[in-house]
């Protein structure tokens, strides 16, 4: 089983969500607003647009990315709009 918790602020604060399969929208709430996440089981790939398009960045399971942007090959915070395990 895959499952990512996803967070609007830096640090992991703010709203959270926890996500357990592919999402191709991450809806109006949650678009442009993913800062940082925590990674519980699996690994993601997260992407800057929507239907899994555009910069993209994996995160790694058992990792907390309390900034997503300063990791190497991040692209930036507040830019995610899909993501999905591999």
């Amino acid at each position: 089983m895959a499952r990512i918790e996803v967070f609007n602020d830096g640090w992991f604060g703010g709203e959270s969500r926890t996500i357990t399969d592919s999402v191709a929208n991450v809806g109006d709430f949650w678009n442009d607003k993913i800062t940082s996440a925590k990674v519980h089981e699996g690994r993601w790939i997260v992407y800057e647009h929507t239907d899994f398009r555009g910069a993209s960045t994996v995160l790694e399971p058992g990792t907390e990315y309390p900034n997503i942007a300063i990791n190497p090959g991040g692209i930036d915070n507040d830019t995610i709009s899909s993501l999905r395990p591999i």
